[in-house]
């Protein structure tokens, strides 16, 4: 056995610093992992979801395809708790050409997200101060200049792990930090990334 795997019970036992812990614990059902080790009974699992490391049984897991989930088929991977789930669990977004786009993270994270969206009277207040159509507008992060709901669309922008809103940014800019999860480690390691690789330095 090898590859990716689907952990079915949730429960194992942690391994920290190559040291197995005494005591089987839980971690969420049917998360998705990869074989570390094969040790007869039991398996060394790698945990994409939370980066640990578990020994669990190996009639616990079972084999699976990754490339054979999302929206075309029963089941789809979190992009957050790395869970396989079914896909009904997963809501609309959209739909294509091809059919039904799922959003990529299950309801159940969705759920978490959501309750870190801007708090309501913060929210009222903000949304009195937020430039009018027609106004002009130059986004504090790419400087770009637009004609606000013309030539751009001005986005009240919040911290997603408080809920607090920071300010008005454009949507090109909102949806750069949505891609680098409003994290600020995130984007330090984007520009480490662009210097370490810049061939003009």
């Amino acid at each position: 056995m090898n590859g990716w795997v689907v952990c079915r019970q949730g429960k194992g036992y942690l391994v920290k610093n190559g040291i197995q812990e005494k005591l089987e614990t839980n971690f969420n059902k049917d998360s998705v992992g990869m074989i570390n080790e094969d040790r007869g009974d039991s398996v060394l699992v790698w945990l994409i979801g939370s980066d640990s490391y578990w020994i669990i049984p190996k009639n616990e897991v079972e084999e699976i395809d990754v490339t054979k989930t999302g929206d075309k088929f029963d089941f789809k991977i979190c992009n957050v708790c790395h869970c396989l789930k079914p896909t009904e669990n997963f809501a609309r977004n959209q739909n294509n050409l091809r059919g039904i786009v799922r959003r990529p993270s299950c309801q159940k994270c969705r759920t978490s997200i959501d309750k870190r969206a801007p708090k309501t009277k913060q929210a009222k207040q903000t949304e009195k101060q937020k430039p009018k159509k027609g106004e002009p507008f130059t986004c504090p992060i790419c400087r770009k200049r637009s004609i606000v709901g013309i030539t751009a669309k001005i986005i009240v922008d919040h911290d997603h792990h408080t809920g607090n809103i920071r300010g008005f940014i454009c949507d090109s800019c909102n949806t750069g930090l949505g891609r680098f999860k409003n994290g600020e480690n995130y984007l330090m390691n984007a520009v480490n990334y662009i210097k370490e690789h810049d061939t003009l330095g």
